[in-house]
């Protein structure tokens, strides 16, 4: 499963990887920071790890995991599942180059 909410992109992990440290942030934790002063944060609270720069995030039972954007509203993600974090990349075909979507 994949989600997107805006330039964010927070793919369903199957195969966890091992060794994660699992540590819990507060609602409002900023997951990714948009364009200007646009952030994609937490709406409740969750657990993150982060492996090899990659960002995990899981929720904690009784509380609603998802992410809040003030462009793209509340996107609620499915309960019990682990999400990684990506960013969607355009390609410019005149400048011959790969960049991040901006938000």
């Amino acid at each position: 499963m994949r989600v997107q909410h805006g330039d964010l992109i927070l793919v369903e992990v199957i195969n966890i990887p091992e060794g994660l440290e699992w540590r819990k942030v507060s609602r409002g934790f900023v997951v990714e920071k948009g364009e200007g002063n646009h952030l994609h944060t937490t709406i409740d609270d969750c657990e993150i790890a982060e492996k090899d720069g990659v960002l995990y995030l899981r929720e904690i039972p009784g509380c609603q995991l998802g992410v809040d954007h003030e462009e793209h509203n509340v996107k609620i993600l499915e309960p019990g599942k682990v999400y990684r974090k990506g960013i969607e990349i355009e390609f410019d075909t005149e400048s011959d180059e790969a960049r991040r979507t901006r938000d």
